[in-house]
């Protein structure tokens, strides 16, 4: 699963106290969970090691670029097939975005992507011949909750919004265990909860990322960013327009505001190549910056740019 680094965070609170935090790689990237609660040594203990155990298991789960995962293992598999229920969840806002986008973002892009070079060895060398992409809808449906039906042989890629979706896994289960203020940020895609405290968020710039573009302000909810000049090789980049089999030239960086990083991270994607208000129906707030450095923002989009 990809890892775009555009967002660096600071609390705006000038008597803060520093967090209890801890990073951890995992997914390609690096992760850090800051939690500002007064916590006991034993239980932040606890807490710690269930976060890197979860994150284990979910890129175990659904990394296209471990060969033993369940997505290999589905390669092998026709007909209904029972799978966790988090793979359901996934795939539903796939579904959507793959119909709002108009085909756009596709799950199914795995072979794809391994045919170009982005596969589970780095290669980064394209082959002679370029599978394309199956169509969402001929090659799987969603059953229900813990079963989808398979038709052909599918390598799934959950790249785009795998990292956010889990970002929101790691949040629900801090919540859950009654941390009120705390920051989940798996390389740049991030879930704030403040507890009254905002988080001063930096947009990294995408040609330089020992600079900001600007800076914007998260009460409680998601940032995510990707960048074309991250996983780049050859004429392409981890954004792969299913249609041309190219990668997206005009814009070079999108970051998105929304209520769960996992909309938010498949937003970031989906609007390399579309435009917003293809999307009207969700609720989101974004930025975005083309090949010129111009800026282009909703009306939402609250930050002071530079």
């Amino acid at each position: 699963m990809r890892g775009i680094g555009l967002v660096v965070c600071s609390t705006m609170h000038a008597m803060d106290k520093a967090p209890h935090e801890f990073a951890y790689q995992s997914m390609g990237t690096t992760w850090q969970i800051s939690m500002w609660d007064d916590i006991d040594p034993t239980v932040f203990k606890s807490l710690k090691s269930s976060i890197i155990e979860q994150s284990e298991i979910f890129d175990h789960t659904y990394s296209r670029f471990i060969k033993t995962s369940l997505v290999w293992q589905l390669t092998e598999k026709r007909g209904v097939i029972t799978v966790p229920t988090d793979l359901i969840l996934m795939l539903r806002i796939y579904e959507k975005l793959h119909t709002l986008s108009g085909g756009i973002l596709n799950p199914l892009i795995g072979y794809t992507l391994s045919d170009l070079g982005y596969d589970a060895d780095y290669l980064l060398k394209p082959k002679d011949l370029i599978r394309t992409v199956p169509d969402f809808h001929d090659a799987l449906t969603i059953i229900d909750d813990t079963h989808l039906e398979l038709r052909e042989s599918v390598l799934i890629d959950l790249g785009a919004i795998g990292k956010g979706f889990f970002v929101d896994k790691l949040s629900q289960y801090l919540k859950q265990q009654g941390i009120r203020r705390f920051l989940v940020n798996g390389g740049g895609d991030i879930y704030y909860s403040g507890n009254g405290t905002p988080l001063r968020a930096g947009l990294e710039h995408p040609d330089d990322p020992t600079k900001v573009i600007g800076i914007t302000e998260i009460h409680e909810g998601a940032l995510c960013a990707s960048a074309g000049n991250r996983r780049a090789w050859h004429t392409y980049n981890h954004t792969i327009d299913p249609r041309t089999l190219t990668s997206p030239k005009d814009i070079i960086a999108t970051w998105v505001l929304a209520n769960n990083a996992a909309l938010a991270d498949g937003l970031c994607t989906c609007l390399f190549i579309t435009e917003p208000k293809l999307y009207h129906e969700l609720a989101f707030e974004y930025c975005l910056m083309n090949s010129d450095h111009n800026i282009k923002r909703s009306a939402g989009f609250q930050a002071e740019l530079f």
